[in-house]
């Protein structure tokens, strides 16, 4: 089998580590708003699952880019595609549960718009330089 080598798995697990900490960042938040601030647990600790956020953040960056370079040029659109997306979804699924409000749980959401477009320029001009195979 034509496996990659496994230090250009790292930046995939990188990514995805990343990906997961973010998600249980805004989770929580929403977790917390949904229950109407009834956990305690959440409301005293939202600084670290605001930390655990922006760690996800700096990890999936990094992975991303790391990643990108060993993807084809189509793989690469489709990680752009994905990364300016998942916010405007992560928005959309948590409308139900506290709405778009700039001082809730979507705040967090929300802060992750320009990170993630700037990823996305970013893959987008390391997609540009590749040769089309």
């Amino acid at each position: 089998m034509n496996s990659p080598p496994t230090h250009h798995r790292y930046w995939r697990a990188i990514s995805v580590v990343g990906a997961s900490l973010i998600t249980v960042g805004i989770g929580a938040f929403y977790i917390d708003d949904a229950t109407r601030f009834h956990f305690e647990f959440i409301s005293d600790y939202s600084e670290v699952f605001g930390l655990l956020g922006m760690i996800g953040l700096l990890l999936s960056f990094i992975g991303c880019i790391g990643w990108a370079t060993q993807l084809r040029k189509r793989n690469l659109v489709q990680l752009v595609f994905l990364v300016l997306l998942a916010p405007w979804l992560a928005l959309l699924i948590g409308y139900p549960i506290a709405g778009i409000n700039y001082h809730g749980a979507a705040a967090f959401v929300m802060m992750l718009i320009v990170p993630a477009a700037i990823l996305a320029f970013v893959l987008s001009i390391m997609a540009a330089m590749k040769p089309r195979i």
